[in-house]
Parts: C-alpha cells; sequence; structure tokens
C-alpha cells in the first residue's frame, strides 16, 4: 500500500496548486493512494466523520440550490492517507484531503496545541479534528460548490486563491450559523484567537491578496503551515464580520461571473 509521507507529495500538493494559480489548468495531484478498503482504522473513522459532515453540508446546497457536491460524496474521494503533513484542501480533482490527527508527529502536534492555547494533548486533538474534520471540511465543500457552478479552470483563472479561501470560510460560517450549529463559531474564535495573537506581528503587514500570490508556496507548505493557518484564522475573523444568511452566500458564489 502507498502510504504519502514523504516531502514528494508536498512537493505535488504545491506544484498543483502553482499550476492552477498561475496557469488555470486543472493539474491533479497524481500521488496513488489506498482505497478506503486499504485503509488502517483511524484513518477509516476519519473518512466516516468527514463523509458525513460533507453530506450534511450538500443537502443543504441541494435544498437550496440547483446543485450538488455529490461528485466528492465517495469514501474513495476522502484522502487521509497522509503522513508528517498538516493539509486539508481540494484541488477541484474531486478529492477532498485532511491529515489525521493520528498521523501528524509528537512536534505537529505540539504545534498545533501551541496554536490553539490549548491546555493538553486532549483539548488540541479535539480542537483540530473539529476545524480539520468539520468547519475546514465544509469550507472545501463551499470550493467543491464553486467549482461544479464555474469549473476549477475558471475560479483559478478568474479569482485570486486570497478571495477564493475567504469567501469559502465566510460562507462556511453562514452554512453552521444557518443551519443551527452556531457552536462552531464559538470554537472557531476560541481556536484561532491565540494563533491570531501570536503570529499578528509576522504576518498581519502582508495579510493581503498580492502577499498571499506570491508567497503561497511557502504559506501553504504542508510540513510548515502556520503561515497558511494564520491566513485562515484571520477569515474566520473577517467573515464572522461578513456572514450573511447562507443562501445568498451561493447565490452570490453561483452568479460570479455576473459581478
Amino acid at each position: 500500500m502507498c502510504r504519502c509521507n514523504s516531502s514528494a507529495l508536498a512537493r505535488a500538493i504545491l506544484l498543483s496548486l502553482s499550476w492552477l494559480v498561475t496557469s488555470a489548468c486543472g493539474l491533479r495531484v497524481t500521488n496513488e493512494r489506498p482505497s478506503y478498503d486499504q485503509l488502517e482504522a483511524t484513518e477509516k473513522s476519519v473518512v466516516q466523520r468527514v463523509l458525513a459532515e460533507l453530506q450534511s453540508f450538500n443537502k443543504q446546497v441541494e435544498s437550496r440550490t440547483d446543485y450538488s457536491v455529490r461528485s466528492i460524496l465517495g469514501r474513495d474521494n476522502i484522502h487521509v492517507s497522509f503522513d508528517g503533513l498538516i493539509f486539508v484542501g481540494t484541488l477541484g480533482d474531486n478529492v477532498v484531503h485532511v491529515s489525521p490527527w493520528e498521523n501528524l508527529s509528537a512536534s505537529q502536534r505540539t504545534l498545533i496545541r501551541s496554536w490553539f492555547g490549548s491546555a493538553s494533548a486532549d483539548a488540541a486533538r479535539q480542537t483540530y479534528e473539529a476545524l480539520f474534520y468539520r468547519f475546514f471540511i465544509v469550507s472545501q465543500g463551499v470550493k467543491q460548490f464553486m467549482f461544479e457552478v464555474h469549473s476549477p479552470t475558471w475560479i483559478y483563472g478568474n479569482r485570486s486563491l486570497f478571495n477564493v479561501e475567504r469567501d469559502s470560510i465566510r460562507a462556511a460560517l453562514s452554512y453552521y450559523r444557518d443551519s443551527g450549529q452556531r457552536g462552531m463559531w464559538d470554537l472557531t474564535e476560541k481556536a484561532c484567537a491565540p494563533l491570531i495573537r501570536q503570529y499578528d506581528a509576522l504576518y498581519s503587514p502582508n495579510f493581503n491578496k498580492y502577499y498571499m500570490r506570491d508567497n503561497f508556496r511557502t504559506l501553504a507548505d504542508p510540513q510548515a503551515p502556520t503561515g497558511y493557518m494564520y491566513f485562515l484564522c484571520r477569515f474566520v475573523r473577517m467573515g464572522r464580520d461578513d456572514s450573511v444568511d447562507f443562501t445568498y452566500e451561493l447565490t452570490w458564489l453561483r452568479d460570479l461571473p455576473k459581478q
């Protein structure tokens, strides 16, 4: 069984993002990955949790629009066979990637604990799982909605990565609020406040779409993701201020070419 545990996958992810952003071409991560049936028990559990979250999200999408994200609603569409990488994302190839907590190194878990200011390793794990298996997964579902409506080529050819991430997180906040899960707002703020406080002096002067465009290869490195997490947490802060009705969010994203 092939496990994605080397810097080769990190490079593949970054090259894919680079190609998508700079060339608007739907390059895919080509590393072979095990099927669901080949995964370890802990990884299967992550797939099941992620899939349940996406299924719930899709019900809301289908009830509010003429679109669907069913193209990612399969056990083999959830890629969790990472070792030693902190990553969550979708690159437009109908695959959602997320790193299981159990596959992280001790140093990565310590880093995550410092990000969130968690009182214990178990508290850090719970926060990580809520963010990476639920909140950020829904934000990937929002990206998939955009891909379904407009295509990955159009999205990355016409929109900055900054705006794609910002809008995905804002819509995810709207989704959780409007589906009766407002507690996710409290969790994201509690998790992000310590991280923003620690890294604001370093990254705040560069929090703009141009810096993200020019430095995303460094920011989005799955082996050193603190910069990207800072940007995501700042998007959470922005989303809390800008979030509107979830139906309106989907309508706005659907009508992007008309804006």
